[in-house]
């Protein structure tokens, strides 16, 4: 890699970020909850969550014509560390009850700042890999922040049993320290600016991107599908199938989300292992990952076995995988890297928009029809982003 070393801190430091943010996360929501003693009221910190970063989201594109992007993220985290400090003192020094308003504050402007960081990770990937190597930095990327995901809540959880609440969060906020630190190491990336745009064009420039390159444009479809079928996982609906259709204790659900992380935490790693011939047939393996990952959800929706509904999850997440790493490096080799920060930003905000509101109705679903219909119509939206995988099959290899 061209750039080894700034790839490798780019990696520990999003990794480090991401444990420090489920652990936050954990401790906020339980805070939030010891004091006010309303799930309403704890449900609230992972609505600020998104509503944070879909507002900075929106704010990317304008904010990297004036800085450098490697600027943007080192500002950005440095910030997330001021406020979660300030989230500590407030917690451990309070004389009375603590005002929940004021809690609510401070995790809204974590995650404003927070928000800046995964597009703009992701457009760095680019910058210190050679185009021929994206693939295995992808699936690396992915692999580790995969074991991440499956380790850091349960991670957190735990703490909750050994440390109080003010604890963890000093904790945490130490976890905040060293990622920002190796951030501020990165090597500076200043992207060409079109000085002849003004500030509304540069705002809406990744919605520009989106609108106007067919592969951007067809991704986005099938991304957006994509996080409307992911819904079907979500905790809530996952908690309803293991209570009311396969009839098992609450810790089916969290064995079937355990497997569907290491299902993709293998998806991650047979891609790397496989990059080369797969990097020369990514069309394939996006519909093939698309195709798969249809049949296994439908799978799901028709069976009544706890062991099979298991190997089908580790199944859907091994593909989900061998779908978008592929489709990934298509866009960071097929698009200027100057261009993508703007729209990783923009397609963020989308696909956060559309899972969100994805959420509340494949609820309404689930209890007007049945939890069953919700995986169905799951696996027909993959069943369609396999069928625009294979029509649309030119513009990714």
């Amino acid at each position: 890699m061209k750039n080894n070393q700034a790839f490798k801190k780019l990696v520990v430091g999003q990794i480090l970020a991401n444990i420090g943010d489920t652990i936050y996360t954990v401790a906020v929501v339980s805070s939030i909850f010891s004091l006010t003693h309303s799930a309403l009221a704890a449900s609230i910190v992972p609505v600020l969550i998104t509503g944070g970063t879909i507002i900075s989201g929106l704010l990317v594109p304008m904010i990297i014509t004036h800085f450098s992007i490697t600027s943007v993220i080192k500002v950005s985290q440095s910030c997330k560390v001021l406020i979660l400090f300030l989230l500590a003192i407030y917690l451990q020094y309070r004389i009375a009850q603590p005002n929940v308003i004021i809690i609510y504050l401070l995790v809204a402007g974590i995650s404003f700042f927070d928000g800046f960081t995964d597009p703009i990770s992701m457009a760095l990937v680019p910058h210190y890999v050679e185009k021929e190597l994206l693939m295995k930095a992808n699936s690396l990327f992915s692999t580790l922040l995969q074991l991440v995901s499956i380790g850091s809540w349960a991670i957190g959880s735990s703490l909750l049993i050994v440390f109080t609440i003010n604890e963890i969060v000093w904790l945490d906020l130490l976890i905040f320290i060293i990622s920002a630190t190796i951030f501020w190491f990165l090597p500076k990336i200043q992207i060409a600016v079109n000085v002849k745009k003004n500030k509304k064009e540069n705002l809406l420039s990744g919605w520009h991107e989106i609108r106007t390159h067919e592969i951007i444009k067809t991704v986005v479809v099938m991304d957006v599908l994509e996080s409307i079928a992911n819904t079907a996982w979500v905790s809530a609906i996952i908690l309803v199938f293991v209570r009311k259709v396969l009839h098992v204790s609450d810790n089916w659900w969290g064995y079937i989300n355990a497997t569907y992380f290491i299902g993709a935490m293998i998806g991650s790693l047979i891609v790397m292992r496989l990059s080369k011939w797969i990097n020369k047939n990514k069309s394939k393996s996006i519909y093939w990952g698309s195709f798969i990952g249809a049949i296994a959800t439908v799978i799901v929706s028709i069976s009544w076995n706890p062991i099979l509904i298991l190997v089908c999850s580790i199944f859907i997440g091994l593909f989900s995988q061998i779908k978008n790493i592929p489709q990934a490096t298509a866009v960071q080799q097929k698009m200027s890297k100057s261009k993508l920060a703007a729209i990783y930003a923009s397609t963020g905000v989308l696909y956060t928009g559309a899972f969100s509101i994805s959420i509340l109705l494949m609820g309404v679903i689930s209890d007007l029809c049945g939890v069953r219909i919700v995986f169905v119509l799951s696996g027909a939206l993959l069943l369609l982003v396999a069928i625009i995988a294979r029509k649309k099959k030119n513009l990714f290899d």
